[in-house]
């Protein structure tokens, strides 16, 4: 179970509406499943294509690097069990969510790139070292093991970043609205629960009301 889950699950708000509006809570409305899942598709479908760019005789040229390991990471084979489709679906689905995306890149005794390998972002802590030097803090979900990464060596993607460090998630930018579909959705699942009928009655001097 996630933090996010147990405070769903205590019933801790953090909105006015009364409602714990996260990444997992949020999804729950369809408006927000199908933006993210339009766009995270829409997305996953584009290719990467690594080009060379050159300058000939004053004019720009490109030259598409198709034998290049990068290239092939991106267009043929992500890592073991994933394809480039499911690997930047995932990628676009947790920026949007979470604003902030990480994968762990392999390294090669080339030098190059052999594989991306994508981690939740609640498994992701980000350390600042310095001015200008972090670190990332990432705990392996299967053997619960703890490992400090330096910049060069973790794709991250950020949304809406303020600093150029951290991402901003829409679902916290919007947390209020997201958090008023949320109580308006439980309240018309618990008006539908009890049959569309009135809980009790009370009596007023001017007789009796629902």
């Amino acid at each position: 179970m996630t933090l996010d889950e147990f405070m769903a699950l205590a019933g801790t708000s953090n909105t006015g509406a009364g409602e714990y509006v996260s990444s997992g809570t949020a999804e729950s409305l369809p408006a927000v499943m199908n933006a993210v899942t339009v766009i995270s598709e829409a997305v996953a479908t584009m290719p990467c294509y690594l080009y060379l760019v050159r300058n000939e005789k004053g004019k720009e040229a490109r030259e598409w690097l198709d034998s290049h390991p990068v290239d092939h990471i991106l267009n043929e084979r992500p890592n073991a069990w994933q394809t480039p489709y499911q690997f930047k679906r995932m990628m676009i689905r947790h920026c949007l969510l979470n604003g902030n995306a990480y994968a762990v890149i392999q390294w090669g005794r080339d030098g190059f790139p052999v594989a991306l390998h994508p981690y939740p972002p609640q498994s992701v802590n980000v350390e600042q070292t310095g001015e200008h030097n972090w670190r990332y803090c990432i705990t392996d979900a299967y053997t619960g093991n703890t490992r400090n990464y330096l910049p060069w060596e973790v794709l991250h993607l950020r949304y809406s970043t303020d600093d150029g460090f951290m991402g901003r998630s829409p679902v916290t930018i919007c947390r209020e609205s997201l958090g008023l579909g949320l109580a308006q959705q439980r309240h018309g699942a618990s008006v539908m629960r009890d049959g569309m009928m009135a809980a009790g009655l009370s009596r007023q001097a001017n007789g009796w009301t629902a």
